[in-house]
Protein backbone atom coordinates (compact mmCIF):
# COMPACT_ATOMS: atom_id res chain seq x y z
CA UNK A 1 0.00 0.00 0.00
CA UNK A 2 1.05 3.53 -0.84
CA UNK A 3 2.61 5.68 1.80
CA UNK A 4 0.99 9.29 2.75
CA UNK A 5 3.68 9.80 4.71
CA UNK A 6 7.05 9.01 4.14
CA UNK A 7 9.86 10.18 6.61
CA UNK A 8 13.42 8.89 6.02
CA UNK A 9 17.09 9.78 7.55
CA UNK A 10 15.44 12.73 9.34
CA UNK A 11 17.79 14.44 11.74
CA UNK A 12 17.48 17.71 14.41
CA UNK A 13 19.57 18.61 16.69
CA UNK A 14 19.22 21.06 19.48
CA UNK A 15 22.25 21.65 21.44
CA UNK A 16 24.53 18.96 21.92
CA UNK A 17 22.16 16.47 21.02
CA UNK A 18 20.05 14.73 18.61
CA UNK A 19 16.77 14.88 19.12
CA UNK A 20 15.49 13.18 16.19
CA UNK A 21 18.63 10.84 15.01
CA UNK A 22 18.04 9.39 11.76
CA UNK A 23 14.45 8.35 11.70
CA UNK A 24 12.64 6.99 8.94
CA UNK A 25 9.20 5.42 8.72
CA UNK A 26 6.21 4.99 6.63
CA UNK A 27 2.65 5.53 7.34
CA UNK A 28 0.35 3.63 4.90
CA UNK A 29 -2.53 5.04 3.22
CA UNK A 30 -5.99 4.36 5.19
CA UNK A 31 -3.98 3.24 8.03
CA UNK A 32 -3.68 4.25 11.92
CA UNK A 33 -0.28 4.37 13.09
CA UNK A 34 0.43 4.65 16.95
CA UNK A 35 3.66 6.88 17.17
CA UNK A 36 5.00 5.52 20.49
CA UNK A 37 7.87 6.61 23.11
CA UNK A 38 8.15 8.14 26.54
CA UNK A 39 8.29 11.95 26.84
CA UNK A 40 11.27 13.19 25.48
CA UNK A 41 11.61 10.50 22.70
CA UNK A 42 10.82 12.72 19.72
CA UNK A 43 7.25 12.74 19.18
CA UNK A 44 6.28 16.08 18.90
CA UNK A 45 9.52 17.47 17.34
CA UNK A 46 8.53 14.99 14.39
CA UNK A 47 4.91 16.26 14.61
CA UNK A 48 6.39 20.36 14.15
CA UNK A 49 8.33 19.13 11.32
CA UNK A 50 5.42 17.45 9.77
CA UNK A 51 3.37 20.39 10.15
CA UNK A 52 5.83 23.21 8.63
CA UNK A 53 6.13 24.44 12.51
CA UNK A 54 9.98 23.03 12.30
CA UNK A 55 12.71 22.45 9.81
CA UNK A 56 14.57 19.28 9.80
CA UNK A 57 18.70 19.50 9.80
CA UNK A 58 18.55 16.74 7.50
CA UNK A 59 15.97 13.93 5.49
CA UNK A 60 13.57 14.41 3.24
CA UNK A 61 9.71 14.05 4.40
CA UNK A 62 7.07 13.46 1.51
CA UNK A 63 3.26 13.33 2.04
CA UNK A 64 0.79 11.74 -0.60
CA UNK A 65 3.38 12.14 -2.98
CA UNK A 66 4.67 15.42 -2.27
CA UNK A 67 7.91 16.81 -1.20
CA UNK A 68 7.34 19.19 2.25
CA UNK A 69 10.80 21.19 1.62
CA UNK A 70 8.88 22.19 -1.87
CA UNK A 71 5.31 21.87 -1.50
CA UNK A 72 4.84 22.95 2.12
CA UNK A 73 1.53 25.07 1.82
CA UNK A 74 0.14 22.66 -0.99
CA UNK A 75 0.46 19.88 1.84
CA UNK A 76 -1.27 22.20 4.54
CA UNK A 77 -4.31 22.12 2.38
CA UNK A 78 -4.80 18.44 2.80
CA UNK A 79 -2.62 18.23 6.69
CA UNK A 80 -5.37 17.93 10.23
CA UNK A 81 -2.92 19.52 13.29
CA UNK A 82 -4.18 18.47 16.86
CA UNK A 83 -1.14 19.87 18.71
CA UNK A 84 -0.96 18.46 22.59
CA UNK A 85 -2.42 21.89 23.93
CA UNK A 86 -4.99 24.11 21.45
CA UNK A 87 -5.15 27.53 22.15
CA UNK A 88 -8.84 29.28 21.68
CA UNK A 89 -10.27 32.74 22.44
CA UNK A 90 -12.20 31.82 25.75
CA UNK A 91 -14.97 34.62 25.25
CA UNK A 92 -15.81 33.12 21.92
CA UNK A 93 -18.41 30.12 22.09
CA UNK A 94 -17.36 27.21 19.95
CA UNK A 95 -19.46 27.65 17.17
CA UNK A 96 -17.84 31.26 16.68
CA UNK A 97 -14.50 29.67 17.28
CA UNK A 98 -15.26 27.19 14.54
CA UNK A 99 -16.43 30.21 12.05
CA UNK A 100 -13.27 31.72 12.52
CA UNK A 101 -11.54 29.35 11.62
CA UNK A 102 -13.19 28.41 8.76
CA UNK A 103 -12.83 32.40 7.29
CA UNK A 104 -9.10 32.31 7.64
CA UNK A 105 -9.56 28.90 5.27
CA UNK A 106 -11.21 30.84 2.80
CA UNK A 107 -14.98 30.14 3.20
CA UNK A 108 -17.65 31.74 2.80
CA UNK A 109 -19.86 32.59 6.03
CA UNK A 110 -22.92 30.40 4.99
CA UNK A 111 -19.83 27.54 4.33
CA UNK A 112 -18.46 28.42 7.74
CA UNK A 113 -21.46 28.12 9.46
CA UNK A 114 -22.93 25.31 7.80
CA UNK A 115 -19.48 23.29 8.30
CA UNK A 116 -18.81 24.20 11.47
CA UNK A 117 -22.53 22.83 12.97
CA UNK A 118 -21.68 19.36 10.61
CA UNK A 119 -17.85 19.32 12.61
CA UNK A 120 -19.17 20.41 15.99
CA UNK A 121 -21.75 17.39 15.41
CA UNK A 122 -19.45 14.85 14.73
CA UNK A 123 -17.07 15.32 17.45
CA UNK A 124 -20.33 15.72 20.42
CA UNK A 125 -20.63 19.27 20.51
CA UNK A 126 -23.80 20.07 19.25
CA UNK A 127 -25.54 21.01 22.43
CA UNK A 128 -22.66 23.13 23.65
CA UNK A 129 -21.93 25.09 20.32
CA UNK A 130 -23.15 28.18 21.68
CA UNK A 131 -21.41 28.19 24.89
CA UNK A 132 -18.03 30.40 25.56
CA UNK A 133 -14.70 28.07 24.92
CA UNK A 134 -13.28 29.61 28.60
CA UNK A 135 -16.20 27.28 30.49
CA UNK A 136 -15.27 23.96 28.51
CA UNK A 137 -13.49 21.08 30.22
CA UNK A 138 -9.68 19.74 29.02
CA UNK A 139 -11.94 17.10 27.26
CA UNK A 140 -14.53 19.09 25.79
CA UNK A 141 -11.53 21.59 24.57
CA UNK A 142 -9.57 18.54 22.73
CA UNK A 143 -13.03 17.34 20.56
CA UNK A 144 -13.32 21.39 19.59
CA UNK A 145 -9.45 21.19 18.28
CA UNK A 146 -10.05 18.00 16.49
CA UNK A 147 -13.48 19.48 14.87
CA UNK A 148 -11.18 22.72 13.76
CA UNK A 149 -8.32 20.53 12.51
CA UNK A 150 -11.17 19.02 10.06
CA UNK A 151 -12.32 22.48 8.72
CA UNK A 152 -10.57 21.63 5.57
CA UNK A 153 -11.63 18.17 4.75
CA UNK A 154 -8.38 16.29 5.69
CA UNK A 155 -6.80 13.59 3.75
CA UNK A 156 -4.31 12.72 6.38
CA UNK A 157 -4.79 13.96 10.52
CA UNK A 158 -1.72 14.14 13.24
CA UNK A 159 -2.28 14.61 16.43
CA UNK A 160 0.03 14.86 19.15
CA UNK A 161 -1.07 13.40 22.75
CA UNK A 162 -4.89 13.66 22.13
CA UNK A 163 -5.92 11.88 25.22
CA UNK A 164 -3.13 13.25 27.43
CA UNK A 165 -5.10 14.93 30.88
CA UNK A 166 -8.49 12.95 29.71
CA UNK A 167 -10.46 11.69 32.03
CA UNK A 168 -11.83 7.57 31.10
CA UNK A 169 -14.99 9.17 29.22
CA UNK A 170 -12.84 12.01 27.96
CA UNK A 171 -10.45 9.53 26.36
CA UNK A 172 -13.08 7.14 25.17
CA UNK A 173 -14.80 10.03 23.39
CA UNK A 174 -11.66 11.23 21.69
CA UNK A 175 -10.76 7.32 20.35
CA UNK A 176 -13.93 7.12 18.89
CA UNK A 177 -13.64 9.83 17.17
CA UNK A 178 -10.83 9.17 15.31
CA UNK A 179 -11.76 5.72 14.48
CA UNK A 180 -14.65 7.55 12.84
CA UNK A 181 -12.52 9.85 10.92
CA UNK A 182 -10.52 7.00 9.61
CA UNK A 183 -14.01 4.88 8.95
CA UNK A 184 -14.44 8.46 6.93
CA UNK A 185 -11.14 7.79 5.14
CA UNK A 186 -9.06 9.89 6.55
CA UNK A 187 -5.16 8.70 7.67
CA UNK A 188 -4.06 9.51 10.93
CA UNK A 189 -1.04 9.52 12.44
CA UNK A 190 -1.61 9.31 16.69
CA UNK A 191 1.02 9.91 19.05
CA UNK A 192 1.35 8.93 22.54
CA UNK A 193 2.96 7.32 25.45
CA UNK A 194 0.58 5.38 26.37
CA UNK A 195 0.35 1.95 24.99
CA UNK A 196 -2.89 0.80 26.32
CA UNK A 197 -5.12 3.75 24.86
CA UNK A 198 -3.69 3.51 21.36
CA UNK A 199 -2.85 -0.11 21.05
CA UNK A 200 -7.01 -0.64 20.53
CA UNK A 201 -7.07 1.89 17.76
CA UNK A 202 -4.18 1.78 15.78
CA UNK A 203 -3.74 -0.78 12.99
CA UNK A 204 0.42 -0.05 12.98
CA UNK A 205 2.67 1.35 15.84
CA UNK A 206 6.13 2.47 15.63
CA UNK A 207 8.11 2.86 18.83
CA UNK A 208 10.85 5.74 19.34
CA UNK A 209 13.51 6.19 21.70
CA UNK A 210 15.89 9.04 21.71
CA UNK A 211 15.42 10.27 18.37
CA UNK A 212 15.24 6.46 16.74
CA UNK A 213 12.81 3.95 15.55
CA UNK A 214 13.79 1.02 17.50
CA UNK A 215 10.48 -0.99 16.43
CA UNK A 216 7.45 -0.83 14.44
CA UNK A 217 4.83 -3.27 12.50
CA UNK A 218 1.24 -3.84 12.24
CA UNK A 219 -1.22 -4.66 15.45
CA UNK A 220 -0.76 -8.02 14.70
CA UNK A 221 3.19 -8.18 14.16
CA UNK A 222 3.29 -6.43 17.55
CA UNK A 223 0.84 -8.86 19.64
CA UNK A 224 3.18 -11.36 18.71
CA UNK A 225 5.75 -9.59 20.79
CA UNK A 226 3.65 -9.34 23.82
CA UNK A 227 2.81 -11.52 27.02
CA UNK A 228 0.45 -11.42 29.20
CA UNK A 229 2.17 -12.96 32.20
CA UNK A 230 5.09 -14.38 33.44
CA UNK A 231 5.84 -17.86 34.91
CA UNK A 232 8.86 -18.21 36.94
CA UNK A 233 10.26 -22.01 37.69
CA UNK A 234 13.03 -22.90 39.84
CA UNK A 235 14.84 -26.12 38.27
CA UNK A 236 17.66 -27.21 39.99
CA UNK A 237 19.50 -28.94 36.84
CA UNK A 238 18.68 -26.09 34.27
CA UNK A 239 20.20 -27.45 31.42
CA UNK A 240 20.50 -25.26 28.10
CA UNK A 241 18.45 -27.90 26.18
CA UNK A 242 15.24 -27.40 28.53
CA UNK A 243 15.39 -23.74 27.88
CA UNK A 244 15.29 -24.29 24.13
CA UNK A 245 12.53 -26.78 24.29
CA UNK A 246 10.44 -24.21 26.65
CA UNK A 247 11.19 -21.52 24.18
CA UNK A 248 10.41 -23.35 21.05
CA UNK A 249 6.42 -23.54 22.66
CA UNK A 250 3.75 -21.77 20.80
CA UNK A 251 3.02 -19.60 23.17
CA UNK A 252 6.18 -18.55 25.30
CA UNK A 253 7.44 -15.17 23.83
CA UNK A 254 10.55 -15.38 25.00
CA UNK A 255 12.79 -16.64 28.27
CA UNK A 256 15.62 -15.51 30.83
CA UNK A 257 17.48 -17.02 33.00
CA UNK A 258 18.17 -15.90 36.55
CA UNK A 259 20.42 -16.53 39.33
CA UNK A 260 19.52 -19.58 41.55
CA UNK A 261 18.81 -21.31 38.92
CA UNK A 262 15.51 -19.37 37.96
CA UNK A 263 13.94 -19.41 34.56
CA UNK A 264 11.33 -16.55 33.62
CA UNK A 265 8.97 -17.46 30.96
CA UNK A 266 7.09 -14.98 29.53
CA UNK A 267 4.21 -16.45 28.24
CA UNK A 268 1.06 -15.71 25.61
CA UNK A 269 -2.14 -17.18 26.52
CA UNK A 270 -5.60 -17.52 27.42
CA UNK A 271 -5.67 -20.70 29.07
CA UNK A 272 -3.23 -21.90 32.16
CA UNK A 273 0.21 -23.47 30.69
CA UNK A 274 1.75 -24.03 33.82
CA UNK A 275 0.94 -28.08 33.91
CA UNK A 276 2.28 -28.31 30.68
CA UNK A 277 5.69 -26.67 31.25
CA UNK A 278 6.23 -28.61 34.18
CA UNK A 279 5.71 -31.77 32.25
CA UNK A 280 8.10 -30.95 29.65
CA UNK A 281 10.81 -29.94 32.32
CA UNK A 282 10.46 -33.43 34.12
CA UNK A 283 10.24 -35.33 31.44
CA UNK A 284 13.28 -34.29 30.06
CA UNK A 285 15.37 -34.50 33.43
CA UNK A 286 14.40 -30.62 34.78
CA UNK A 287 13.59 -30.81 38.52
CA UNK A 288 11.05 -28.26 39.57
CA UNK A 289 11.58 -26.31 43.50
CA UNK A 290 8.81 -23.78 42.29
CA UNK A 291 6.44 -22.82 39.67
CA UNK A 292 4.61 -19.36 40.33
CA UNK A 293 2.78 -17.14 37.44
CA UNK A 294 1.96 -13.51 37.71
CA UNK A 295 0.46 -11.48 35.46
CA UNK A 296 1.87 -8.35 33.34
CA UNK A 297 0.12 -5.63 31.98
CA UNK A 298 0.06 -5.11 28.49
CA UNK A 299 2.50 -2.05 28.93
CA UNK A 300 5.19 -4.04 31.15
CA UNK A 301 4.78 -7.39 28.98
CA UNK A 302 5.44 -5.00 25.56
CA UNK A 303 8.31 -3.10 26.99
CA UNK A 304 9.78 -6.20 28.00
CA UNK A 305 9.56 -7.86 24.59
CA UNK A 306 10.79 -5.13 22.80
CA UNK A 307 13.45 -4.44 25.07
CA UNK A 308 12.85 -0.96 26.52
CA UNK A 309 12.71 -2.50 29.98
CA UNK A 310 14.78 -4.93 31.75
Amino acid sequence: MAAAISIKGLYKKYGPRYVLDNLSFDVEKGSIYGFLGQNGAGKTTTIKILSGLSIPDEGQIIIDNMDLSAEADNIKNILGLVPQDSEFYDERTALSQMNYFASLKGLSKSEAQEVSNLLLERVGLQSEMTKKVGSFSHGMKKRLSIAQALLNDPKILILDEPTNGLDPVGVRQVKQIIQECNENGITILVSSHNLLEVQEICTHIGILKNGKLITEGTIEEIRRLESNGVITVGIYNISPEIVDLVENMDYVVKTKIKENNILEIYVNSEVDVKPELNKLIVENGGQVFKLIENSLSLEDAYLNATGMKE
